[in-house]
């Protein structure tokens, strides 16, 4: 395929795909929503999934925050979105989820934001940038897309670059458990679910832009894998 026809095969998927609504508040949420979803799945995740957090004391009070976290299911994001509170939790959602402006409306209300699976999204990343910049909680699932395993895939680079934003810390998670709670959208059981963040990995401050992001996304990947490790031991 010529580099004319692939450009003329992007231009028609394009036009055939469904519009990705965007409109995210300037604040990161809308806080009587967000509050309301906070407090609600608050009370009923520990008595419908055995909701269990470990190590949040080193998500800081104040400041901006870059959460790392695995992809396990499709839920993960409200999951550790939830574990993140009282602080209100920003993260990056499959566009597909943006199609419908009713959900998509609830989505950006609770800290969701777009990003297209598969490209570079530099809105989706610009956005992040300037929630980072502004002090407030960013999550984000470097894998891209569900593993629905124990078996981590790749980092993309991204998640690098955003760390190397001034100012912030990095802060590994890993969630275990969201797969046996939904499958796409069908319940499929109870889980539990457990959520553990921990120490801040440091920003490597030697080398150019490219090898320290490089680094550093391999160092948060170490991270997230040993506090993955034992929770699959433990419930396997």
């Amino acid at each position: 395929m010529s580099a004319r026809d692939m450009c003329e095969h992007r231009a028609v998927t394009a036009a055939r795909a469904p519009r990705v609504h965007w409109r995210p508040p300037k604040r990161g949420v809308w806080r009587p929503i967000w509050a309301f979803g906070c407090g609600l799945l608050g009370l009923t995740m520990p008595w419908l999934v055995g909701f269990q957090v470990r190590g949040r004391e080193h998500l800081p009070a104040r400041g901006a925050v870059l959460v790392v976290s695995n992809h396990l299911a499709d839920i993960d994001p409200p999951a550790v979105g939830l574990a993140c509170c009282p602080r209100p939790a920003q993260y990056l959602a499959m566009a597909r989820h943006f199609t419908h402006w009713p959900l998509a409306t609830l989505l950006f209300s609770l800290g969701a934001f777009p990003v297209q699976a598969g490209q570079p999204d530099t809105r989706a990343l610009r956005h992040a940038r300037d929630q980072l910049e502004a002090g407030r909680v960013v999550v984000i699932f470097p894998e891209g897309a569900p593993t629905w395993s124990a078996e981590m895939a790749e980092f993309r680079e991204g998640v690098g670059h955003l760390a190397l934003t001034p100012g912030v810390t990095v802060v590994p998670a890993a969630v275990w458990g969201t797969d046996r709670v939904l499958r796409g959208w069908r319940p499929v059981g109870r889980g539990p679910v457990h959520v553990a963040f921990g120490p801040p990995v440091p920003v490597p401050e030697d080398g150019t832009r490219r090898e320290r992001s490089r680094r550093l996304t391999a160092d948060v990947r170490d991270a997230v894998q040993a506090l993955l490790d034992p929770m699959v031991r433990e419930r396997p």
